[in-house]
């Protein structure tokens, strides 16, 4: 392989691993006090209160950023 072609994938790696961190962390600041209690009222969405509303988007948001995020660096692995 040529110097170019491994240096270009282990940035691309490394930016995927970057980014893995970044969604980490935003997952943390989005399930933390401050903003939970923002949505801590006794307002419903179609019957739930807003707050597990709130809550189960953030789970599948999580969830389908973590499968691309997984498949990416799985794609990266391969190619090795």
């Amino acid at each position: 392989m040529l110097p170019l072609e491994e240096a270009t994938k282990a940035r691309q790696s490394a930016r995927w691993r970057a980014w893995c961190l970044i969604c980490f962390s935003l997952g943390l600041l989005l399930t933390n006090y401050p903003l939970l209690q923002i949505f801590n009222t006794t307002l419903t969405i179609g019957g739930m209160p807003v707050m597990v509303a709130y809550l189960l988007g953030i789970w599948v948001v999580a969830i389908v950023v973590l499968f691309v995020l997984a498949r990416r660096l799985a794609n990266l692995a391969e190619k090795d």
